[in-house]
């Protein structure tokens, strides 16, 4: 650790994902083993470095969006089991106020 802390106060370049917990580096590295499938388009951009970002944007964005679909077929379960609720509640309501005046 303390060799760390020295290499970062001379800035020295070593690898930066050092500096990053055990967790976050594994994270880190499983999303770049899922961008590498962009290698054949990154590699063959004059910019490098950019395609890689937007590679990783492209990669995030797709993650993204299969959440949304989770995340509102989950919504629509919801208000379906919701709906049905309120239903059964009305019913019970109509039966209790029937049978309060018989």
């Amino acid at each position: 650790m303390k060799g760390q802390v020295i290499k970062m106060i001379l800035n020295q370049k070593d690898d930066w994902k050092q500096f990053l917990s055990l967790e976050d580096e594994e994270r880190l590295n499983d999303f770049l083993r899922k961008i590498s499938k962009y290698r054949g388009a990154y590699k063959n951009a004059s910019e490098v470095k950019g395609a890689q970002m937007w590679s990783a944007i492209l990669e995030l964005r797709k993650e993204n969006l299969l959440l949304q679909k989770r995340l509102d077929r989950m919504q629509d379960l919801l208000e379906g089991m919701m709906s049905r609720v309120k239903v059964q509640d009305e019913e019970d309501r109509k039966l209790f106020k029937s049978l309060d005046r018989f």
